[in-house]
């Protein structure tokens, strides 16, 4: 189909295709009326996408600005396919049903838009009104790449929303026959009964079902730019087919091959123009992707062919069979090129090195060889598997990984040094494959084990599964799983509604411990006021006292001497009766000792009274001071209990948080219960709607 370079390989290069049907302004289903390029498509290409997509600046190598260079598509293929709107990348990015979803960071278009984007392209893609639709024949498979791809893709492709319901529930594992990496991207697939499963190798979430309704899948390869996912098998002694899947949409692009017998070999070459097939039929067959047809076959292997891989570069196809015999041809024509010659039983495994330049083989007998390519020598040969090795694949930076026999996985260097042998398995390690992107191993085993290993240590990360559950289980695991996180959560809310009266409790006690002690403070700080007082006025009384008391021993001593004195005068005046002025000194003496006698009275008087003030004044202090120490041991006790409260309020306040930690968990984890019912809900209905949309009729060809 013209379309499918542009739905495989353009996501290379084409990110912001999908801008290009930002809007799609359309017109209603007419019988004569005509969707065209020039009358509803340019004029929106124009407001959306011109900015980006012109001869001056070309995003993906793609200028939309006229219909010609819009059809010629970008540097990697065709973006529209016409006649097939599920096969044109435009269309499938612009209807989210691919990613990146386009327009980016916008939300889909309207349906009215994508409805005219529908037409044009099933209308046949019309440039204009008096074009001619020439969309009779079925689209060729047109998945060639330019150049094989060497560098990371500007697009990494993942898959986006895929259906989940498994196409098969077994009641036991099935063996790991089919598992690989994509080159560019964290994703798995891994084969079982009628389908291949995909998972994100760095959440190990699975992320879609790929029906393979032809059986049982015994390869599985991505292409070298990760866009597409091949699987090889089907029903031994039967049936054989190989299919590929476009990984961002996960619709099948190709189907070939009608074998009698199952596939067991099969790859895609680099640049996609060419898929190899191989089985118990002992011949290698291969086919253009542009029409489907055998170019050729190989018929030199003499028994089953179990395992083939084109070189990096398209150049050679390396294949090997049960009989020991690995050979060497050109990819495009099947001429010989080498023949290896060195195992002694059956080739398990054949991968390329980046270079092109090695390819390494295994064996049941238990070796790994490295071949140079120029004259076919081994370079390199050790016994890697003690009763056979099962798988081996290159790493994008040369080491290898391999499984086999011995139930183990090994990972090797460049030159075959083991750097670690992960935990075996309890059966036989049949694949192993490793992801470039995360560094890490996952092998399978003959049980149906799948482990996942960090390349790095050697830890286990998780396992995968072969027999995921339906989403119906899906969905009653996640119903009980609400019931019971929201049982777990009820004692737990309970104890954090305690623990939280607790705190509330404790904080109040140390608030009125607090309070308690500032009005204790309050009340020693009055206290110590009042003695301070005190202790003023008893100083100040007892220095009245005693300077009252001074006065009255000092006028004591003048009032004795006084008196003496008068004794003496009123002597000398009656020794000398007629002494006028003796008699008058002897009046004055007698009058002034009088005098000073009646102060001392007075004076004797005020220091008594002073002397009483200092006692009642000693007695106010003796209480204020029994008031001061009070207050003070109060202030004390107060201090010890608001202490004792703030000791009490950190261990609740401890107990608190562990049971909020504890009650937000389970909250939350009532929340992500309640997420996943809803989301396996949204996966059965869009289960549904994809099976409705599978077998719903197609709508009638515009005329």
């Amino acid at each position: 189909m013209d379309s499918l370079m542009g739905r495989l390989s353009v996501g290379l290069n084409v990110l912001g295709i999908a801008l290009l049907v930002g809007a799609a302004g359309g017109l209603a289903e007419e019988p004569k009326a005509k969707t065209t390029y020039d009358d509803h498509v340019k004029p929106i290409l124009r407001q959306k996408c011109f900015a980006c997509h012109n001869p001056d600046k070309k995003s993906g190598d793609l200028d939309l600005t006229n219909y010609t260079t819009l059809m010629a598509g970008g540097g990697s293929g065709a973006v529209i396919s016409a006649g097939d709107p599920g096969g044109s990348y435009l269309y499938m990015l612009i209807t989210h049903e691919g990613q990146p979803y386009m327009p980016p960071e916008s939300p889909k278009l309207g349906d009215d838009l994508l409805e005219t984007v529908r037409k044009w392209i099933e209308g046949g893609a019309l440039e204009n009104a008096g074009s001619e639709a020439k969309v009779a024949a079925k689209p060729k498979f047109e998945m060639a790449l330019q150049t094989a791809p060497s560098q990371r893709p500007s697009v990494i492709p993942m898959p986006g929303r895929m259906v989940l319901e498994p196409v098969l529930r077994t009641r036991a594992l099935s063996a790991v026959v089919a598992l690989a990496t994509s080159p560019w991207a964290p994703l798995a697939a891994v084969g079982g009964p009628q389908q291949v499963l995909l998972y994100n190798t760095q959440t190990l979430e699975l992320l879609g079902v790929l029906p393979f309704p032809e059986g049982t899948p015994y390869v599985l390869k991505f292409s070298r730019n990760g866009a597409l996912l091949l699987a090889g098998g089907g029903i031994g002694g039967q049936s054989g087919r190989a299919i590929v899947w476009n990984v961002a949409n996960g619709q099948r692009v190709f189907e070939i091959g009608d074998d009698l017998d199952s596939v067991l070999a099969a790859d895609i070459s680099s640049d996609q123009t060419l898929i190899a097939m191989g089985g118990p039929q002992r011949v290698v067959r291969v086919y253009s992707t542009k029409d489907g047809q055998r170019v050729y076959e190989m018929r030199k292997h003499t028994d089953w062919i179990t395992s083939l891989e084109f070189s990096p570069d398209s150049v050679l196809l390396a294949s090997g069979d049960r009989n020991g015999g690995v050979i060497v041809c050109e990819a495009p024509t099947g001429r010989d090129y080498l023949t290896l010659s060195g195992h002694t039983a059956a080739i398990s495994g054949v991968s390329w090195r980046g270079d092109s330049n090695v390819v390494g083989t295994c064996s049941e007998d238990g070796t790994i060889r490295l071949w140079e390519m120029e004259n076919g020598n081994q370079i390199k040969n050790w016994g890697a598997h003690g009763g056979g090795a099962s798988s081996l694949e290159f790493a994008r930076d040369g080491r290898i990984v391999s499984s086999g026999r011995d139930r183990v996985v090994k990972l090797w260097d460049a030159n075959g040094g083991q750097q670690r042998a992960f935990e075996a398995f309890g059966d036989l390690a049949l694949r192993a494959s490793i992801c470039d992107e995360t560094n890490r191993v996952i092998g399978g085993d003959w049980s149906g084990a799948i482990r996942v290993w960090n390349a790095a240590d050697g830890a286990k990360i998780g396992e995968l599964t072969t027999n995921p559950p339906t989403l119906a289980e899906r969905l009653a695991a996640a119903t009980q799983a609400v019931t019971a996180r929201q049982t777990e959560q009820q004692p737990l809310a309970q104890a954090l509604l305690a623990a939280t009266t607790a705190l509330d409790g404790a904080k109040s006690q140390l608030a009125a411990a607090q309070n308690a002690v500032q009005a204790a403070e309050q009340k020693v700080a009055a206290s110590t006021e009042k003695l301070n007082g005190v202790k003023q006025a008893v100083a100040k009384a007892k220095s009245d006292s005693d300077a009252a008391q001074q006065a009255v021993v000092t006028l004591e001593s003048s009032v004795t001497m006084l008196m003496d004195a008068c004794g003496k005068c009123q002597q000398a005046k009656e020794k000398a009766p007629g002494d006028a002025e003796l008699a008058d000194i002897a009046a004055k003496i007698l009058a002034l000792a009088q005098a000073r006698s009646a102060g001392l009275e007075a004076q004797r008087k005020a220091a008594a009274e002073k002397a009483g003030l200092t006692e009642a004044a000693g007695k106010d202090l003796a209480a204020f001071e029994k008031d001061a120490a009070d207050a003070t041991a109060a202030m004390t006790a107060a201090r010890a209990q608001a202490d004792l409260m703030a000791a009490a309020v950190k261990p609740a306040e401890e107990q608190a948080a562990k049971a909020r930690a504890a009650a937000d968990a389970a909250n939350a984890a009532v929340d992500e219960a309640q997420k996943q019912v809803q989301r396996w809900q949204g996966e059965i209905e869009f289960a549904k709607q994809q099976a409705a949309a599978a077998t719903a009729p197609a709508p009638a060809p515009a005329k």
